[in-house]
């Protein structure tokens, strides 16, 4: 069941009324059953993986919590075993690929088959939620001790697919307040993210796609123009969920965390990491950066770790190693941004230059641009076809592939409404004294809802794509 899909918007009101009409001793035990719901309206039997890993980190919990000296053993089983399920189910077929390839160098011999494994949704998410609960009982925290809060932390629709990763600390605390629905941001929230998906990333999709189904035939502004498509569709794509997510949250009275902070006017790399899949990052520096060493160690040992992180986040992301080379990419980068950032620091002058807004506007300039590139990376479908692209951005060749789509998509006239609403939106939330007049009370907001939401329907695209982070 997608966000975007008339499903969920017959799904959810129902959810929503039954949520708010039944007596609050109910009302976690329902919402629980509508999240398997929804889960399970796509592959009934990962339900009941779900539920098993559900049932097996929670009893983890408890025994991590005993605090003997058994503990650190049973937080050991907790993460290999949520390891050991991603792993299979993720990167079977990528090892057997890989086993295959290198043999195939020696010659001739009987490659092992791949295995019909089907990837169930949200898997990465679910596992990374499971670790980062285990790891924070083991480090004191007080474990959830009801089955059905703790299920409901793991399966809670809103966020059970593709984020954001929640923190169980935070959840729980909502789940023992009163929780107040937030109407006006929970509805501006699920319109503005089905405007994102529906109208541009959608629209954007159909650009990229036909730029990256054939990058060697491609000329140099088609492949420009491709890379800038997928650079917009997966921020839009991403976005949009994570706005649908927390809009449907809010709704239901509960806050999740923000995924996305304005990542393309990133100053360096590192900014950018804290403005791009927020809840992400922050796992990774906490779970796995940290308890590396992190910044606490030798200049080296640091950059290793720095680029261990990355090269594990792009594994995350995918079983391919086009992936890994774009984790590579971000790591070497990384590496690179905190020496200069060492330096800059050691020198006045260059430290004065770049807090003016020229040299600040081109930091971000070139952030934006190596981040484009390694989306390429992201994008292909394999190494050698994110080559192919990078040849053709650098060609001299002309070709009119993806100009023809994009001046054949309304994607361009909804970026123009979209950038209005988007900053009609910041001046009112920002500076509210200048709209009094206005007040958007109820019909003003019921005016500009219904203009968001038919404006999403009139530039769909004919055929809707699966959210891209579905797959991790």
């Amino acid at each position: 069941m997608l966000f975007n899909s008339i499903s969920y918007f017959i799904f959810f009101p129902l959810v929503l009324c039954a949520y708010w009409l039944s007596p609050k001793t109910f009302r976690r035990a329902l919402l629980l059953v509508a999240s398997y719901v929804f889960y399970m309206s796509w592959m009934p039997v990962y339900g009941f993986l779900l539920f098993c890993m559900t049932f097996a980190n929670f009893g983890i919990g408890l025994l991590i919590d005993k605090r003997n000296q058994s503990s650190s053993f049973f937080l050991a089983i907790g993460v290999v075993l949520n390891l050991a399920l991603l792993c299979y189910y993720k990167y079977t077929n990528f090892l057997i690929q890989t086993f295959n390839s290198f043999l195939g160098r020696f010659g001739e011999f009987q490659p092992v088959a791949n295995t019909d494994i089907i990837l169930p949704l949200g898997i990465s998410f679910f596992v990374f939620e499971f670790i980062h609960y285990l790891v924070d009982v083991h480090r004191g925290g007080k474990p959830i001790k009801n089955i059905i809060d703790f299920a409901l932390f793991a399966a809670f629709f809103p966020s059970q697919i593709a984020g954001p990763i929640k923190r169980y600390q935070d959840f729980v605390l909502q789940l023992g307040q009163a929780l107040i629905p937030k109407v006006n941001e929970g509805i501006r929230l699920l319109l503005q993210g089905l405007f994102k998906k529906v109208a541009l990333a959608d629209n954007l999709a159909l650009v990229a796609n036909a730029g990256f189904s054939n990058p060697s035939a491609l000329g140099g502004a088609d492949a420009l123009i491709a890379c800038l498509a997928f650079t917009f569709q997966i921020y839009f794509d991403f976005s949009g969920y994570t706005d649908m997510g927390r809009g449907s949250a809010y709704l239901l009275g509960f806050s999740l965390p923000d995924n996305f902070n304005l990542p393309y006017i990133a100053s360096n790399l590192s900014d950018f990491w804290k403005r791009w899949h927020i809840s992400l990052s922050s796992w990774l520096r906490d779970y796995l950066y940290i308890p590396l060493g992190g910044g606490r160690c030798s200049r080296t040992r640091k950059h290793a770790n720095l680029l261990l992180t990355m090269l594990l986040g792009g594994l995350w992301h995918g079983a391919s190693w086009h992936f890994v080379v774009w984790g590579a990419l971000h790591g070497a980068g990384l590496v690179i941004s905190h020496e200069y950032d060492a330096f800059v620091s050691k020198t006045a002058a260059l430290g004065r230059a770049h807090k003016r807004l020229p040299l600040r506007i081109c930091s971000s300039i070139l952030t934006l641009c190596f981040v484009i590139l390694c989306w390429i990376f992201f994008r292909a479908e394999s190494c050698s076809s994110a080559f192919s692209m990078v040849h053709s951005l650098v060609s001299g060749r002309e070709s009119q592939i993806v100009y023809e789509v994009l001046v054949q998509t309304p994607v361009l006239v909804a970026l123009v409404l979209y950038s209005i609403y988007g900053t009609f939106y910041c001046i009112y939330s920002k500076m509210p004294p200048l709209f009094a007049g206005l007040s958007l009370q109820a019909p003003s907001r019921a005016i500009i809802y219904l203009s968001v939401f038919f404006a999403a329907i009139a530039f769909a695209p004919s055929k809707a794509s699966p959210f891209l982070y579905f797959q991790f």
